[in-house]
C-alpha cells in the first residue's frame, strides 16, 4: 500500500520534469564567435526537444554547432550528458538533467580553441578542462 502511495505522489514529479527550454536556449543564443561575431546556426539531433522559438536552426552541413547528435561527428557539438561531455573532445558543452534540474556546462578550453565565446553573466556555466578530467590535475602537479 505505501509503494502505491510513493508511486502516486511522485509520477507527476517525473511526467513534468523535462529540460527548461527556455534557459537553454537563452543560453545557447548568446555564445558568439570570437571572429566574427556573428549569430550562430544550430542543428538539433534531438526531435522531442523544440528550439524553434529562440534559436537559428538549420540544415546538419550547415549548422555551426550540432546538439545532441547520436553519433560522433567532425563538428562543434553540445552533448546530452556529463559523461559524453568527458568523452568527447569535440564537445564545448553539455546540456542534460540531473534531479529533475536542467544542468548546463561549457568547458572555457573548448569554447576558446574554437573561437566561441559566453558573455560574463554565463560564467556559471562554465567549468575548466581539468575540472572533467582528473588526468589533467595529476598532469599539473608533476
Amino acid at each position: 500500500m505505501k509503494k502505491l502511495l510513493y508511486i502516486s505522489l511522485l509520477l507527476p514529479i517525473f511526467l513534468v520534469a523535462g529540460l527548461n527550454i527556455d534557459k537553454v536556449s537563452n543560453t545557447l543564443a548568446h555564445i558568439k564567435s570570437v571572429k566574427t561575431g556573428k549569430v550562430l546556426k544550430f542543428f538539433n539531433s534531438n526531435e522531442n526537444i523544440d528550439f524553434q522559438k529562440k534559436l537559428k536552426l538549420t540544415s546538419k552541413e550547415n549548422a555551426d554547432i550540432i546538439l545532441f547528435p547520436k553519433n560522433k561527428i567532425n563538428k562543434i557539438v553540445i552533448v546530452d550528458s556529463y559523461k559524453a561531455l568527458q568523452i568527447n573532445k569535440n564537445s564545448i558543452g553539455a546540456i542534460y538533467l540531473k534531479k529533475g534540474r536542467t544542468q548546463i556546462i561549457f568547458i572555457e578550453e573548448r569554447l576558446k580553441k574554437n573561437g566561441l565565446t559566453l558573455p560574463r553573466s554565463y560564467n556559471k556555466y562554465l567549468l575548466s578542462e581539468c575540472q572533467i578530467n582528473p588526468i589533467c590535475l595529476l598532469a599539473t602537479l608533476e
